[in-house]
């Protein structure tokens, strides 16, 4: 009988479904312990990973395991070991557990990993992580700020009295910048900004966050979160939130917005300032099982 379906269970939750080929890898890799409970077609109840491979670390299911003395009549969703109190009838098991289930589905999404502890990232590293991003940014924009202020005028702003006129002087600036100037700032804006969103889309970590070693995840799976929220809330928009907040006030609403967030994530349990309570999404030290959306 080929056996394609394999269910695992720890401390009372389930994972699944495996393949053979993938439960003798974790067996050998030590993600999968000897203690476990394991279940697949055929297996009146479950039983310990030791029991049926007896006590080897490679699982060949034509091999006899050791039976179990339980009445046949009982399903092995109504396992005493792990449902104590669920002794009514089950429904069939391949539709239980071989699709997604409409009711709990919390329950689906465990991962057995060897260490299964999250590490959040602290307030140093998002906020090294920040400054990082931003030193870049200015890095790319740094021709046009040369010959702007090689062009700028303190005096000539002073005469200004009122904000229509100090829009107009800065406009009259920016007109004296040579184009060659802008072409190469836009040029090295636009390409820091493409491969900021390629590293975003692919791995959950703009280029400051993947140097200080923290990504963004889902605080459910903790696997990178959907393409709509890495590139859209968590980028463009908020990016546009800051963007507002910098025309007014010289920028103290942008400011406030920045402090609130570290504020807010320094006194979370879980790190999360208003950018990941909006987003619904969390920082955590970056893990290569974070990527693999496959187990």
């Amino acid at each position: 009988m080929t056996i394609t379906k394999i269910y695992l269970a720890r401390n009372n939750v389930q994972a699944g479904p495996y393949t053979l080929e993938q439960i003798n890898t974790m067996l050998a890799s030590g993600e999968v312990l000897l203690d476990d409970l394991i279940w697949h077609k055929g297996m009146s109840n479950w039983q310990t990973v030791g029991e049926v491979t007896g006590g080897r670390l490679f699982y060949q299911p034509n091999q006899s395991p050791t039976q179990s003395t339980s009445p046949p009549n009982r399903g092995f969703g109504d396992n005493v070991d792990i449902y104590p109190h669920q002794t009514s009838n089950r429904p069939d098991v391949d539709k239980l557990y071989g699709r997604k289930p409409v009711a709990q589905p919390q329950k689906i999404t465990v991962v057995l990993f060897k260490d299964t502890a999250v590490k959040y990232a602290s307030i140093s590293q998002r906020f090294c992580a920040f400054g990082i991003n931003t030193l870049l940014y200015l890095l790319a924009i740094m021709p046009l700020l040369i010959a702007f202020l090689s062009l700028f005028d303190a005096n000539a702003l002073g005469q200004s009295s009122n904000a229509s006129e100090i829009f107009a002087y800065s406009n009259k600036l920016a007109s004296q910048i040579p184009t060659s100037t802008l072409n190469i700032s836009h040029t090295m804006l636009f390409v820091l900004l493409g491969m900021q969103l390629l590293l975003i889309f692919k791995r959950g970590q703009s280029f400051g966050k993947m140097v200080m070693g923290i990504r963004v995840v889902n605080p459910t799976t903790y696997k990178t979160p959907n393409l709509f929220t890495l590139l859209f809330m968590r980028t463009i928009f908020l990016i546009c939130i800051y963007i507002i907040g910098m025309l007014f006030f010289s920028g103290l609403p942008a400011l406030l917005m920045l402090a609130i967030n570290y504020f807010m994530a320094n006194n979370s349990s879980t790190k999360q300032g208003w950018h990941d309570t909006l987003t619904k999404t969390v920082v955590v030290q970056a893990n290569p099982n974070q990527l693999d959306k496959t187990i």
